[in-house]
């Protein structure tokens, strides 16, 4: 079943790892975007709280320089505040990125990091990072 998963857009889950107190999983709406043309997709980030108490949690998407989060492309970083995640809670942000008429067809690396704070959001106590490779044709 994980060829199908893969194919339609369903991301994995990455395994706990220690001291990480969440599971990330990704997904893509369309699967690719089209070359020397407007396009867009989302980027379905999907993080789950799987410790005991709350996290204060916030995602950031970083994009390669020919994509954008909307279609000029200036914009290459995107951050999206989730807040406290309660324990065993699961949330989901959407990130729209976009190709443009300069975008060769290739396959491009999205780096998507959640970061878990500490008191507020210019604090971080720990990160995970996650790679999204998305395809232009």
């Amino acid at each position: 079943m994980g060829f199908l998963e893969e194919l339609f857009g369903k991301g994995k889950e990455e395994p706990t790892k220690p001291g990480l107190p969440f599971k990330i999983s990704t997904s893509l709406r369309p699967v690719r975007l089209s070359a020397r043309k407007e396009s867009s997709l989302e980027l379905l980030v999907s993080i789950k709280n799987v410790s005991d108490s709350p996290v204060l949690t916030s995602v950031l998407a970083e994009v390669p320089k020919s994509l954008g989060f909307e279609n000029v492309g200036m914009a290459k970083i995107k951050e999206i505040r989730i807040g406290e995640l309660p324990p065993s809670k699961e949330k989901t942000v959407s990130f729209s990125i976009c190709s443009n008429f300069q975008t060769p067809p290739g396959t491009y690396s999205v780096v998507v990091t959640v970061n878990q704070h500490y008191r507020d959001y210019s604090h971080i106590q720990n990160y995970a990072k996650k790679s999204v490779e998305i395809r232009a044709v």
